[in-house]
């Protein structure tokens, strides 16, 4: 069975996390069947240095999708969207692409969106330097 899953969740809030560990309970970790798609990945260096910028987000977006085209086209057995996906209209692609090819689709929503305890921590732990502020509105325009 070829499943896809389409993680949504707060930056912070693990699903980088919760892919690794998906990957590593539905396919033991095996790299040939699995894909994790993050745009995040497109503003990583080859050093891991982790660098956001607006103006390329468009380009990364369409570039993750494409990736996530591919591994479904390639019938990779486990393929996984690891993006915050507030909006509905950020991941429909995704599931659509998906469908089309056969998968069976599962989303999965990380962590507490509404919890602002929680918005704290994620504030506090999220690689990417992104401030409570703007999770805290990430969490407003959440769209369930």
């Amino acid at each position: 069975m070829k499943q896809a899953f389409i993680l949504r969740g707060l930056p912070g809030s693990g699903k980088t996390h919760y892919a690794q560990t998906l990957a590593d309970e539905l396919v033991a970790g095996d790299q040939s069947q699995y894909t994790i798609c993050s745009t995040d990945d497109y503003f990583t260096d080859e050093q891991g240095n982790y660098e956001f910028n607006k103006a390329k987000l468009p380009q990364y977006h369409n570039l993750n999708i494409a990736r996530f085209i591919n591994a479904l086209a390639e019938g990779i057995p486990l393929v996984i969207l690891d993006n915050t996906n507030i909006k509905k209209w950020e991941f429909i692609a995704y599931v659509s692409a998906a469908h089309a090819m056969g998968y069976q689709v599962k989303e999965v929503i990380v962590g507490e969106v509404k919890d602002k305890s929680l918005q704290h921590l994620y504030a506090k732990r999220n690689q990417h330097g992104v401030a409570l502020k703007t999770i805290s509105k990430m969490a407003h325009m959440f769209e369930w």
